[in-house]
C-alpha cells in the first residue's frame, strides 16, 4: 500500500539531500572564537589530567565555558570543534582551550571540580568541609556511651486490681479462662474445656 508523503513546505535556506536529509544552504557560524579562529586545542595537548575549558552542549549557544580536569578523551584524533571529554565532575563537552592558571572563564563559566555544577543541571548541590563546622569536635566525640536496654522496650506498667481474679490470685491476661463450674481451674479455652469434660461432664 502506497502511503502519502507529508509534503510540509521547507523554510527558505534549506534543501531536501538525497536520502531524506536536508542541509543548510551556506556554512553556519562557528560557536567560539578558538572555533572561528581554527585554535582548539590538538589531540597532543588534551590528555588525561590536563586543566581545560569546555563548552557543554546545552551551552553551545552561549558558548559558556565549563573548567575541570579531563578525566577521560571520547575523541580520537583531532576535530574543528575541539576534542570531547568527560571531566572529573562528570560533565561530557568539547574543550576549546586549555587552562594555563591565570585564564579566567569566558560567559561567566561554571567550574566543575566538584565545589558546584551548571544551573541547569538536574543534580544541583553543594559540598562543604565538615572539619569547618562548629559541631565538628562533638561529631569526633561520637554518640553517648549506651547499654544494651537502652535499645530494648519499656516493660509494661505493673498489673492493677481490675487484672486479679476474684480469689485474689493472680492476675489474669485475656488468654486465660476460669472453669464456670468450680471456679478454681484456670488456663487457656483449650485446657479449661478438656478440665470440664474430664471433671464435670464424665
Amino acid at each position: 500500500m502506497n502511503r502519502p508523503r507529508n509534503r510540509q513546505p521547507r523554510p527558505p535556506g534549506q534543501t531536501q539531500r538525497p536520502g531524506g536529509r536536508s542541509s543548510h544552504l551556506g556554512r553556519r557560524a562557528p560557536g567560539t572564537p578558538q572555533q572561528a579562529a581554527g585554535t582548539v586545542p590538538t589531540s597532543r595537548q588534551v590528555v588525561v589530567g590536563a586543566a581545560v575549558f569546555i563548552v557543554l552542549k546545552e551551552d553551545q549557544p552561549t558558548g559558556r565555558e565549563t573548567q575541570g580536569i579531563v578525566q577521560d578523551v571520547l575523541t580520537s584524533g583531532d576535530h574543528p570543534r575541539g576534542i570531547k571529554v568527560r571531566l572529573r565532575g562528570g560533565q561530557v563537552g568539547r574543550v576549546q582551550r586549555l587552562d594555563d592558571g591565570s585564564s579566567q572563564p569566558s560567559n561567566g563559566a561554571a567550574l566543575a571540580s566538584g565545589a558546584s555544577f551548571n544551573a541547569n543541571s538536574k543534580f544541583n548541590s553543594r559540598y562543604t568541609d565538615i572539619r569547618n563546622d562548629a559541631d565538628f569536635d562533638n561529631y569526633l566525640q561520637g554518640p553517648p556511651p549506651r547499654s544494651l536496654a537502652d535499645f530494648m522496650p519499656s516493660l509494661e506498667p505493673p498489673a492493677t486490681t481490675d487484672d486479679l481474679d476474684d480469689a485474689g490470685g493472680a492476675p489474669l491476661d485475656e488468654g486465660t479462662a476460669v472453669c464456670p463450674i468450680c471456679e478454681t481451674f484456670t488456663g487457656d479455652e483449650a485446657a479449661v474445656t478438656h478440665h470440664l469434660e474430664r471433671e464435670h461432664f464424665s
